[in-house]
């Protein structure tokens, strides 16, 4: 190899150097933000009760500027996440103690970030995510049928599941009192399964409740379902004048 040659390879090498460590001071220095610690928190897969559930995280970050943080504002980016920020300015080298709320309504991913704000300009922004599964899978509508004596068709309801099989679910197994018959169709794909976030299948199945007697002792049901919690449902007896329940 040349001299020649050996001067442009070293010099190339030198640049590449050079690139590295400005990139490296601009990642460090110029884009570091205020605080250190971990900005960032995920749940993982949470299990929620209706109508919802709310999960708290506490960030706990170090002021590692040469100057007091005084925090002005704490934004978030949705309804679903919220925030009692410190009102008191954080010293040098000190903790800074941010909780954080996020609310889960649904059997899905939930991502949100607060953006904090400090009366110097500087910002950082907290990113927390959690995904959502219903406790009780099953839900019924109407949330508690009223069944009439002189219906001879019966009352319709329709049972829903949250799914995360591999198979068709089976029937659902039931505990009723005497005098309450229940009928069941065939279970209905209603929604696919939207894996990027999070989102189970959700299958429906049709019922029909039809008053053999009259009904003697607690006025409810149970519906269940393997590895789902039981799922007792009240219902209501009326009377209505004959043809004046359609199916």
């Amino acid at each position: 190899m040349s001299k020649k040659k050996i001067h442009i390879a070293i010099v190339g090498v030198i640049s590449v150097c050079l690139l590295a460590i400005g990139a490296w001071f601009i990642v460090t220095v110029v884009f570091s933000g205020p605080l250190t610690g971990n900005m960032r928190h995920d749940f993982g897969v949470v299990q929620i009760d209706r109508p919802k559930t709310v999960l708290t995280h506490t960030y706990r970050l170090q002021n590692t500027t040469d100057h007091a943080l005084q925090l002005t504002n704490a934004v978030p980016s949705c309804g679903c996440t919220t925030t009692d920020w410190p009102k008191e300015p954080v010293g040098v080298g000190e903790e800074l103690v941010v909780p954080v709320n996020l609310t889960l309504r649904r059997s899905q991913l939930r991502t949100s970030s607060v953006r904090l704000e400090f009366a110097t300009g500087e910002v950082v922004v907290l990113r927390i995510q959690g995904i959502g599964r219903f406790t009780q899978p099953m839900s019924i509508m109407p949330p508690e049928p009223i069944l009439y004596s002189n219906a001879m068709q019966g009352t319709r309801a329709i049972l829903s599941l949250e799914w995360s099989g591999k198979e068709k679910p089976e029937k659902p197994t039931l505990k009723v009192p005497e005098g309450l018959h229940i009928e069941f169709d065939d279970w209905i794909l209603s929604k696919e399964a939207e894996a990027n976030i999070g989102i189970p299948e959700l299958w429906t199945i049709r019922m029909r409740l039809m008053l053999r007697e009259d009904v003697e002792g607690s006025q409810e049901f149970s519906i269940n379902m393997l590895e789902s919690p039981e799922l007792v449902v009240h219902f209501r007896v009326d009377t209505e004048p004959p043809g004046a329940i359609r199916d």
